[in-house]
């Protein structure tokens, strides 16, 4: 008679290991699609302090054992697309994340915001937002995509000849300025409303920030040179649509210093029609509302650009009056007074 060694109940740590595995696939395929070499490729550096590669040999095999048990014993939906890349369309199961109904609402409206793609940034929230989704009971992700009414954000949208490809060319514009802000020098061509016959201009300035207002990505800048007139030296908004593509370009060497607008300090008044209420909105920067006894108030604050400053106290019409500072108060009445022009020349005609 043979002695044969009593049968154990295997390799606890292999056991271990191979679950850890292929709980790692699924949080890799989270990430995105992969082939099978990049699958064990990132599983074996995924597990860096193992003994061994987390995969043996035979690697292909184990994989193919590891999504087999994978859609076996979680209902994990993996699927092998024609480019031998594999796709995680549910994690079955194994859907970890399941939020409650109130952020489940904030889900849905960040969605429905970005819908838009115009807005910077939107196809990568949208793709954030799905990935967030894919971990989460299809149950949950269906509730989502049906969920009721949605706050409406009211953005008012420019027209435009060709906009595919003119957001595909902000897209690519935005991606090379977010490299430059407050470190490079650039140079583009620009289609400037002052132009006139769709003509261009060059234009040579130092990147402060990217910001996106009422429908627009705008580049914050401190203008070098330009071709147009009195635009040298002072601080200029510029549209990305309007930047001509393939004429951006970085010039060498970083900036020689950093630029930051001058700070205003704007003092208004407000009519009782609009402040009686003491509900009045803080437009800028330390904003201090004082409010006079007749329903009126007087509002003191900061800002940096005083062009946007009269684009927003414009619309209180003739329920605002600028104080200071001097500058603003003439754009104001310099503004009025066009305004007038305009309307009594249409009104004789």
């Amino acid at each position: 008679m043979i002695d044969r060694p009593p049968r154990g109940r295997g390799d606890r740590r292999s056991s271990q290991l191979i679950h850890r595995r292929r709980l790692y696939l699924v949080r890799r395929l989270v990430r995105g699609p992969a082939d099978a070499h990049t699958l064990i490729d990132d599983a074996n550096a995924a597990f860096p302090d193992a003994i061994d590669p987390i995969y043996p040999a035979d690697a292909l095999t184990a994989l193919r054992h590891d999504l087999t048990a994978l859609r076996r014993e979680y209902g994990c939906e993996i699927e092998r697309g024609r480019d031998g890349c594999y796709v995680l369309r549910s994690p079955g199961d194994l859907a970890l994340l399941d939020l409650p109904d109130a952020e489940m609402e904030a889900m849905a409206f960040l969605a429905s915001m970005y819908a838009d793609d115009t807005i910077p940034n939107a196809g990568q929230i949208t793709a954030f937002l799905d990935r967030v989704a894919s971990v989460m009971p299809r149950t949950r992700r269906d509730q989502m995509r049906t969920m009721s009414v949605q706050l409406r954000v009211d953005r008012p949208q420019a027209e435009r000849v060709d906009r595919p490809q003119t957001e595909q060319a902000v897209a690519e514009i935005f991606r090379q300025l977010k490299r430059t802000i407050g470190k490079r020098i650039v140079e583009f061509t620009y289609r400037s409303p002052q132009m006139p016959d769709g003509a261009t201009a060059y234009h040579q300035v130092a990147p402060i920030e990217l910001l996106y207002r009422e429908g627009h990505t705008y580049l914050d800048t401190f203008c070098l040179k330009s071709d147009i007139p009195g635009l040298a030296n002072t601080y200029v908004l510029y549209r990305l649509d309007r930047i001509v593509p393939d004429s951006l370009k970085a010039l060498p060497g970083a900036q020689k210093r950093p630029y930051r607008r001058p700070p205003y300090v704007v003092r208004y008044w407000l009519a009782p029609e609009v402040a009686r209420r003491r509900d009045v909105a803080h437009w800028f920067p330390q904003t201090v509302i004082n409010y006079a006894e007749d329903g009126s108030a007087e509002v003191v604050a900061t800002t940096t650009d005083l062009w946007r400053a009269q684009q927003i106290l414009m619309r209180y019409r003739e329920h605002c009056e600028v104080r200071e500072p001097v500058e603003l108060v003439h754009m104001m009445r310099e503004s009025i007074r066009r305004m007038a022009q305009r309307y009594e020349s249409s009104s004789s005609q």
